[in-house]
């Protein structure tokens, strides 16, 4: 009898301790496909004034040009989940975003230009809800809702301008044959961005298959202005020694664009331990 009374003692100490072992769980989660939405999928367009960059529509509202980028997500969260409500959780995510930008600028009788690609790093934490309804003993669907702050940092950009050669082609690096085809002085627009530190927020939904789950969601990372500065040096090489000469026409000019709306949808893969 005693012993027996142990053993069920013992069994009752590892339900209880199997538990307490589900009581936090973490998982990994990649982004499938991201999709941006809104005005960071709208495309981007810059027109030269002379050698000068400006942006396409200077009064309306800043389009992100990242429709056409190739992107990446990855994020990891942990889910506590409550003890007396059953289904629900609370849960803390981090998140890295890296969203591809592509600008295209409108070049002029003189000259022609070409944008580097840049990124939109975003990396937001949040903290929010979690609610998921078991349908069997291996699968549950899930919801959760969550907000937070969003560093948002923006890789610098340049766009290189040149002399318009015959066939309407720009060629980013000098060589001989741009003597007779009048390539020999060019520009380097460069913009330094600063970081910012807006509210984010995120909603989704899905699937979970014992360790593996499946969901769409959709980030609202923030509205903030792109602020930073530039800089404009004239590039001249010399055909004599193949030398290259650069000289500052502007350098640190402040400038404020419009706000940036960062939103876009995830397809996302998790992995729960």
């Amino acid at each position: 009898m005693a012993v027996m009374a142990m053993g069920g003692a013992m069994a009752q100490d590892k339900t209880t301790n199997d538990e307490q072992s589900k009581r936090f769980e973490f998982s990994l989660h990649l982004g499938l496909r991201n999709m941006p939405v809104g005005y960071l999928a709208e495309e981007q367009i810059m027109k030269l004034d002379g050698y000068m960059p400006m942006r396409y529509k200077p009064g309306s509202r800043y389009s992100g040009g990242a429709l056409r980028g190739l992107h990446f997500n990855f994020g990891m969260k942990l889910k506590y989940n409550l003890p007396n409500y059953e289904g629900w959780g609370i849960i803390a995510t981090l998140d890295y975003f890296a969203i591809a930008n592509a600008t295209d600028v409108i070049g002029n009788e003189t000259y022609i230009a070409y944008s580097t690609p840049r990124r939109y790093i975003n990396i937001p934490l949040m903290v929010g809800v979690n609610h998921s309804m078991r349908v069997n003993n291996k699968l549950s669907l899930w919801s959760e809702a969550a907000i937070g702050l969003n560093h948002r940092r923006v890789w610098n950009r340049t766009i290189n301008i040149g002399t318009r050669i015959d066939d309407g082609k720009y060629q980013a690096k000098w060589t001989p044959a741009d003597e007779e085809a009048g390539l020999n002085l060019c520009y380097t627009y460069k913009e330094t961005y600063d970081n910012a530190l807006p509210v984010a927020f995120q909603i989704g939904s899905g699937i979970k298959w014992k360790r593996w789950s499946l969901g769409l969601h959709y980030y609202n990372l923030g509205w903030a202005s792109l602020r930073g500065s530039y800089s404009i040096q004239s590039v001249e090489n010399n055909i004599d020694d193949y030398s290259t000469h650069y000289e500052t026409i502007v350098a640190d000019q402040r400038f404020n664009h419009r706000v940036l709306k960062t939103s876009l949808f995830v397809l996302r893969l998790g992995i729960h331990f």
